[in-house]
């Protein structure tokens, strides 16, 4: 009896320890964060101090948005008798989660903040894509609305709840790709959508917080260029072969077979970039217009190499936008209601600069209704 006593008291206490050591484990591996984010900056961002009550934010895009400040702030101005202050951190190669690492530097919030972005998301590598299941378990343990209450008043239970894996370390200047194999986007579209969406998420209750209003903006898409890669899962020599028949009714001037031709295929084979945007070549040659537009925005977001914006970025900025009644500025709309009718772009990433003009006398407006100028 005693020897068996001794060895369940052995075993229990052996679990016991591997139980603690697990644990102690999963703390020590774990940083006390309370959004499971895959990445992690070596310093804090230098503190910023705004002379401005309008802030623009974001990567590319939104630096050459700011370039038309003086528009934005004369449409604002109106009848004041100073024009408004417009300040912008917008910068090249800056995805969304370095523009959320500068604003938390702010010493003072400004009073609106203007967020166009979404186009070099996939610039910077900040997580392994081998880590990708595990940074999706977390976000969904972090959707519990429980466990999100416990963390923000507990946030050292982030280290026990939270699966470990390495983070990336980010330097306080990026370090930006001069290539995204398709292997590399293909492994890394699924979680880079699922941060693009939370950081946006945190955007906007971090606005909140700080009692700043957020505007957040779609990002325009040269709807006339071609995607620049096929995923090698979606094309086949059957595919090409079509396709090089498709081009060469278009060539012929027939449009009608074409269009024929392509609605056929894109009902049979999903994924394929060029057949959407084929597809919206020929319905655009027959005055479909609004069939053109969807086909071809769907043709960014089949894309295989991340080179700019695409319609499944957009759709996440309206979503969240909806879904968490902030202001949107469908400045991607504005584009596509004048695509075909005039030219709207002047190479394959920014529009015509009258293009910017006209948004700018809109946002305007509706800034100057917020602020009861």
């Amino acid at each position: 009896m005693k020897k068996a006593l001794s060895l369940i008291f052995i075993l229990v206490s052996g679990g016991l320890l591997t139980v603690g050591f697990l644990v102690f484990d999963r703390y020590r591996k774990n940083p006390e964060q309370i959004f499971p984010y895959p990445y992690e900056f070596e310093a804090q961002a230098p503190a910023v101090k705004l002379d401005a009550p309008i802030l623009i934010v974001g990567d590319r895009m939104g630096a050459y948005f700011a370039k038309f400040h003086s528009e934005l702030a004369d449409a604002i101005s109106v009848n004041l008798a100073k024009p408004i202050k417009i300040q912008s951190l917008a910068k090249n190669g800056h995805g969304l989660h370095r523009t959320l690492h500068e604003l938390r530097s702010l010493v003072q919030w400004p009073q609106i903040l203007i967020y166009q972005g979404a186009s070099e998301e996939f610039s910077e590598l900040k997580f392994a894509p081998e880590n990708a299941r595990v940074i999706k378990k977390n976000f969904s343990t972090y959707k519990d609305d429980r466990i999100e209450t416990a963390l923000i008043l507990y946030p050292w239970l982030s280290r026990l709840v939270y699966e470990p894996h390495s983070r990336i370390k980010l330097p306080e200047t990026p370090t930006l790709l001069t290539e995204v194999t398709e292997e590399n986007y293909l492994a890394r579209l699924e979680t880079e959508l699922l941060l693009f969406e939370q950081q946006l998420i945190q955007l906007v209750n971090l606005s909140k917080d700080r009692n700043t209003l957020l505007i957040l903006t779609t990002t325009p898409m040269n709807l006339d260029i071609a995607p620049k890669k096929v995923c090698a899962f979606a094309s086949t020599i059957d595919i090409e072969k079509d396709l090089g028949d498709i081009n060469e009714q278009l060539a012929a001037n027939n449009p009608k077979a074409a269009y024929t031709s392509s609605s056929n295929l894109i009902k049979l084979y999903a994924g394929n970039s060029q057949l959407f945007f084929t597809h919206g070549q020929a319905a655009n040659r027959l005055g479909l217009t609004d069939e053109a537009k969807k086909s071809m925005l769907q043709a960014t977001a089949y894309d295989c190499e991340p080179w700019r914006a695409t319609e499944v970025y957009n759709s996440i900025i309206r979503r969240v936008a909806r879904d968490h009644q902030v202001i949107l500025f469908d400045l991607s709309k504005l584009l596509e209601n004048e695509w075909n009718k005039n030219t709207t772009f002047f190479d394959e990433i920014y529009p015509q600069n009258l293009y910017y003009d006209k948004g700018m006398k809109q946002l305007g407006l509706v800034i100057k209704q917020i602020l009861k100028l």
